[in-house]
């Protein structure tokens, strides 16, 4: 089920019960998970469906695109297939390929994007501009560097945050 429409069809649901006094029988089924189990986590940005994408390396074997949408709670991949609608993807990377990383504002706040090392350095100069512009689109060229670590939007750094796996050819 896509986890997206669950959760709207469960909150208008508990809606209209709790309107009609059956809000603590909607209630009783979500407490049947037990207390020390986990709540599984769920995307922020309602157009993800997932929170993990596929990472296998010959996934990622013929890819030099990459295409990203830029939402203040996260980023949502597009392209490759292996991050279709995934939030916040790891990005799989050959050494020395070049790559082409573009996304777009989705939402008409300031974003950009960046890679950064594992102590938050942007790598190479390897950045946007960024835009507020909603629908437009920033490409970001670079190649795959061992100290790539993370990419980033540089005005949502927490939210807007992905791992990036660098394998050697």
């Amino acid at each position: 089920m896509d986890t997206t429409r669950g959760r709207r069809r469960f909150l208008s649901r508990f809606a209209g019960l709790a309107a009609s006094g059956g809000a603590a029988v909607a209630l009783a089924g979500c407490l049947d998970r037990a207390d020390d189990e986990p709540a599984e986590p769920e995307p922020v940005v309602d157009t993800a469906d997932s929170l993990e994408g596929e990472t296998d390396r010959e996934a990622w074997r013929d890819v030099e695109t990459i295409r990203l949408e830029g939402w203040v709670g996260g980023w949502v991949g597009v392209e490759p297939p292996a991050i279709d609608r995934v939030e916040n993807p790891t990005l799989v990377l050959l050494e020395g390929r070049e790559y082409d990383l573009t996304w777009e504002n989705r939402d008409g706040i300031h974003h950009n994007v960046a890679l950064w090392d594992a102590d938050r350095d942007v790598v190479r100069e390897y950045t946007t501009d960024g835009t507020d512009v909603e629908g437009a689109t920033e490409t970001l060229t670079f190649e795959a560097v061992p100290s790539i670590a993370t990419y980033r939007c540089e005005h949502m750094q927490e939210g807007q945050v992905g791992d990036v796996v660098v394998h050697t050819p």
